[in-house]
């Protein structure tokens, strides 16, 4: 039968990390300090590397943490962000925050602030930030507007058929983007890739009855891209920009194409879209 040893780890008060650094500051030798403290020299090199939050801490009242961290201030400011943030439904990350942080430290006059992922991490526990799934879109549009529109709609729909109503909308499509949940083994830890941002955006229209769906409209990064050399027809619209995001000219194009099409046809359609920015400046009235 065979006996394990544990190693048990000593924990100390700030009072007693900051004996150690006055010992060490009075030209002990370390191995003599971590012996006396009873703790590996490791552990006493992290303690000499903390000394400035070790006295700061000390000189607040010996509490083991300072629960309002090193910065105050900048956490005050940047809880306020957050919040300002949220207010308006913005999604904030977690690189976004320390980016953030170090911006506020830059403004605040505060040298070698590094915002690190332990500084993060002890941010939130400080201030009661989680990460959460965002759900919907409960805030874009007022419950008293959307009341208004559904006593109006039927008004509006009762000149045309169902297959001349269109809804359109765009979706971001991260191609190079793998799921982030998978199944495993359960003594296995499950470690994941960081995410490609590479993506294109997609604008489908279909009309109220299924019939028709007008031909996708794709957007990328590159005007010309290597994959359609050699191609000469597509059975999509493909365009660019440097982002690979959709833009009001490029909305303005589809929809002037769009009323053409219909002309030649000599319809009349309801095209139902959001209020995103870009769909605000349509071009001048159709003929």
């Amino acid at each position: 039968m065979s006996a394990s040893n544990s190693i048990k780890h000593k924990s100390l008060t700030i009072s007693e990390k900051k004996q150690l650094i006055e010992a060490v500051e009075r030209g002990d030798k370390k191995t003599e300090v971590a012996k006396t403290f009873d703790i590996p020299l490791s552990t006493l090199s992290t303690i000499l590397k903390d000394k400035n939050k070790i006295i700061t801490a000390s000189s607040s009242g010996g509490r083991k943490r300072n629960s309002k961290g090193e910065h105050p201030r900048l956490e005050e400011c940047l809880v306020q962000w957050v919040r300002q943030c949220r207010g308006q439904n913005v999604p904030v990350s977690g690189l976004l925050l320390k980016e953030k942080a170090k911006s506020f430290a830059k403004e605040l006059g505060i040298p070698f602030f590094s915002a690190s992922d332990g500084w993060l991490t002890n941010f939130k526990k400080r201030n009661g930030i989680v990460f959460k799934k965002m759900c919907g879109e409960s805030s874009s549009v007022d419950d008293n507007v959307c009341s208004e529109w559904h006593r109006k709609l039927s008004t509006l729909l009762k000149n045309y058929e169902p297959r001349n109503m269109f809804n359109t909308d765009e979706t971001a499509l991260f191609f190079k983007c793998l799921p982030d949940k998978t199944f495993t083994f359960k003594e296995e830890k499950c470690h994941g890739r960081k995410h490609s941002k590479d993506r294109l955006t997609i604008l489908l229209a279909v009309n109220m009855d299924g019939s028709e769906k007008l031909t996708l409209l794709l957007i990328g990064k590159a005007a010309k891209p290597r994959c359609f050399k050699g191609i000469r027809s597509f059975p999509i619209t493909y365009r660019s920009n440097k982002k690979a995001w959709m833009t009001t000219e490029l909305f303005n194009e589809w929809l002037f194409s769009l009323n053409e099409d219909m002309k030649k046809q000599e319809r009349k359609i309801l095209l139902f879209l959001d209020n995103c920015t870009v769909h605000n400046n349509p071009p001048p009235t159709f003929n």
